[in-house]
């Protein structure tokens, strides 16, 4: 059962490289065909001072992680044949660069419930990932919220 007194629980913790091959497949995700996005070379005559970072790059986490993207929902508790990812919102505090070492630090930083629109009631949980580089310092925030639908 997902409850308020989930708020403030620690979810562990993941150490990812920002390596430049695995930064060239999220750009292929994204369908970017630019060679910036993966060859220092062409990144510096587009005026990059290196392979550039995409925004959602702290993504990469949940394939460091014990579990993979389903890890956090698993050990709430929740149902995973009702479980939707409901959002996903991030805040920067410093520049990530290609050579990084970032480690992801989760809490379950909300817990909200409302009655939905088909009937039962959903629960929200918002997990906040702090994302330190190898200097430990701050460079981003994610926010996940996960909604398990009423039964």
């Amino acid at each position: 059962m997902i409850d308020d007194d989930l708020v403030g629980r620690e979810l562990g913790s993941t150490t990812f490289p920002v390596e430049r091959s695995k930064l060239a497949e999220l750009a292929r995700a994204f369908q970017e065909t630019d060679t910036a996005w993966w060859d220092e070379q062409a990144a510096r005559r587009a005026g990059f001072d290196g392979i550039p970072v995409p925004p959602t790059v702290t993504t990469l986490a949940d394939h460091w992680r014990s579990g993979g993207a389903i890890a956090a929902a698993i050990e709430i508790g929740a149902d995973l044949a009702r479980v939707l990812h409901g959002e996903a919102a991030w805040e920067y505090f410093a520049p990530i660069e290609c050579g990084d070492e970032l480690t992801g630090r989760a809490r379950i930083s909300g817990v909200s419930q409302r009655e939905g629109k088909r009937g039962g009631t959903m629960t929200f949980v918002e997990i906040a990932t702090d994302f330190t580089n190898q200097s430990g310092e701050l460079v981003a925030r994610r926010r996940d919220t996960l909604i398990e639908r009423g039964a």
